[in-house]
């Protein structure tokens, strides 16, 4: 994985709430629409991973910023490609929605 990339835990994102909260952190859901109208992370914005290579301009590269996906696959995909595009900041979530879930972090569902 790229230097500018890094994993955390659910803890870790836990932990990120406030810098959430205060816009000083992106939380990124990379999974298609439809997923993340059934569940997601409180506080994310969603930029599918099919819509990223259109979309990546309106993300600020000053900013930190935490991606997941159902499982880590397709957010180590979009890491990557941020990174290809000058962006320094970007964390994956470990195991991704899935992890998260199990891990009891707090979730909205339909």
């Amino acid at each position: 994985m790229n230097p500018g990339i890094r994993a955390i835990s659910t803890e870790e994102l836990l932990g990120l709430k406030n810098d959430i909260d205060a816009g000083d952190c992106l939380l990124m859901d990379v999974r298609e629409r439809h997923e993340f109208e059934s569940e997601h992370i409180p506080l994310s914005v969603l930029m599918p991973i099919s819509e990223v290579d259109k979309r990546w301009q309106e993300l600020d590269p000053s900013k930190r910023i935490v991606l997941y996906c159902r499982s880590g696959r397709r957010s180590a995909r979009v890491a990557e490609f941020l990174a290809s595009k000058g962006f320094s900041d970007i964390a994956v979530l470990e195991g991704g929605l899935n992890r998260w879930d199990r891990d009891h972090g707090p979730m909205e569902r339909k």
